[in-house]
């Protein structure tokens, strides 16, 4: 791990943008912190269904990689989804920007237990959901 802890959430942030998926989908890290991360998107066409609205697997990746980005805020091993249960409530068009946060409910041990929520730049709930994550203890960090 890095000396600081905020030379950490440097390198994490660089670690995930960097990722294929992160910048073919366009998602950017918006703060991140101890505990705490928020991850945006501009809807664009690229992540538009046949509705013109955000697509739902977009919505979910982006609260799948809020969640694993929280979680590696605190644990520095790497981490993998085992479930994630997804609520869709609102459409959002394109131009808005939408944010997605997570919780953690249960990090006692190996497995994480999550919340996240997804929210457009006004604030309206468009999705939230419940996550099951593993801390893969012992993996090679690349």
């Amino acid at each position: 791990m890095l000396k600081t802890e905020t030379g950490y959430f440097e390198w994490l942030k660089e670690h995930f943008e960097s990722a294929p998926f992160w910048k073919n989908l366009g998602f950017k890290i918006h703060s991140i912190e101890k505990g705490e991360a928020k991850v945006k998107v501009l809807v664009s066409e690229k992540v538009l269904n046949n509705n013109h609205t955000l697509h739902g697997g977009a919505i979910m990746s982006l609260m799948d990689v809020a969640v694993s980005t929280t979680l590696r805020s605190i644990h520095t091993d790497p981490v993998t989804t085992v479930s994630l249960t997804t609520n869709f409530m609102n459409p959002v068009k394109e131009g808005k920007t939408v944010y997605a946060t997570a919780s953690i409910a249960d990090s006692k041990s190996r497995i994480q237990y999550v919340n996240a929520e997804v929210v457009d730049e006004d604030g309206v709930i468009i999705a939230n959901g419940v996550g099951v994550f593993s801390i893969l203890k012992g993996i090679n960090k690349k």
